[in-house]
């Protein structure tokens, strides 16, 4: 897929563009573990996936509600309706990761079209980036709960690049989730990687055409691979 045929760059915005740090540290003590905060996660993700499989959609704070309680009782701790409702104050505050202002900027002084896609409902996403300062760089915050599936399903992706009014192929989804840049790539957009920590990439679905490990480093990795293959173009003109 030519590098040359992108023109917009689509972001995750939980992870990616905002550091979920103040959550799992909560999550964490609710659940009186370490490893609090990765079970009820990747336990929150699964129920999504389910959602998809079997054609239903449970709002995204249902489900997040429904697996903080399962983790608890996994983790022999009881939660209160004031514990959770605290977590869901979290996710309205979380701040910018330290990377991102840089990146966005970066990105767009090359002149590309700048959007999210989110499993996140769309207001409390937008609220945040007016807030933070962030939407001045956003042309659309779209959110999965108006395709009635999350990311990754297929469907999510066509429908954010139908929204746009664009090709899949001319998108480029950026994400620190491998299991969201499987769903891109399925959908035909290039997909780019932020790594986090030591995290792997699932070896069985397609490696990402860039990885970074942060949006700034992804920022400059694009914009020079965009500016090699302009200088190519020319000469071969």
């Amino acid at each position: 897929m030519p590098i040359g045929d992108i023109k917009l760059v689509l972001l995750d915005v939980y992870g990616t563009l905002l550091d979920m740090g103040h959550v799992e540290k909560r999550v964490n003590e609710l659940l009186n573990s370490k490893r609090g905060y990765v079970y009820w996660f990747e336990l929150f993700m699964q129920y999504c996936f389910v959602d998809n499989c079997i054609d239903r959609f449970n709002d995204f704070n249902s489900i997040a509600k429904s697996t903080l309680q399962m983790s608890a009782r996994t983790f022999r701790v009881s939660l209160t309706d004031e514990d959770i409702s605290g977590i869901f104050e979290l996710m309205k505050q979380l701040p910018i990761k330290n990377d991102v202002t840089k990146g966005l900027s970066k990105i767009n002084d090359h002149r590309l079209r700048i959007a999210a896609l989110t499993n996140s409902p769309e207001a409390i996403v937008i609220a945040r980036m007016e807030r933070t300062g962030l939407i001045s760089f956003f042309e659309k915050v779209l959110s999965t709960e108006h395709v009635g599936k999350y990311k990754p399903d297929k469907s999510v992706y066509t429908w954010a690049a139908a929204t746009l009014g664009l090709k899949p192929e001319e998108i480029i989804m950026v994400s620190i989730h491998d299991w969201d840049l499987a769903g891109a790539a399925n959908a035909g957009m290039m997909t780019g990687f932020i790594q986090q920590n030591n995290q792997l990439f699932y070896p069985l679905i397609s490696k990402p055409d860039f990885g970074s490990k942060n949006l700034n480093d992804f920022a400059n990795q694009i914009t020079a691979s965009i500016d090699e293959f302009n200088s190519k173009s020319l000469l071969n003109v």
